[in-house]
């Protein structure tokens, strides 16, 4: 019997005095974990950093040196397939691909 699939919050936020350019965290309720990327970074270094968390969340027994370098490679092939953020305006209802 599998579990009900996590769903990760990720929040963009300065995390200057973390000294970081993101952090994987798992708050009270290990079903509800949070990325939390900083927003002055490039879009690429997004990417990277995104996966890395994303990795930090999935597969937490892997040792840092696997994260970074599992995380660099995914980014790199989102990134060649053109993978990018959107940002869209305030008051913009996202477009629904599918259901």
């Amino acid at each position: 019997m599998s579990k009900r699939p996590r769903k990760v919050k990720v929040v963009w936020r300065p995390l200057g005095k973390e000294q970081a350019w993101g952090q994987a965290t798992v708050p009270g309720d290990p079903q509800h974990p949070m990325i939390e990327v900083d927003p002055r970074l490039s879009a690429r270094r997004e990417l990277e950093v995104v996966c890395h968390e994303a990795l930090h969340i999935a597969m937490p027994d892997l040792v840092e040196k696997e994260v970074d370098r599992v995380g660099k490679a995914i980014a790199r092939v989102l990134w060649s397939q053109n993978f990018r953020r959107v940002v869209q305006g305030k008051h913009t209802t996202p477009v629904r691909i599918s259901k």
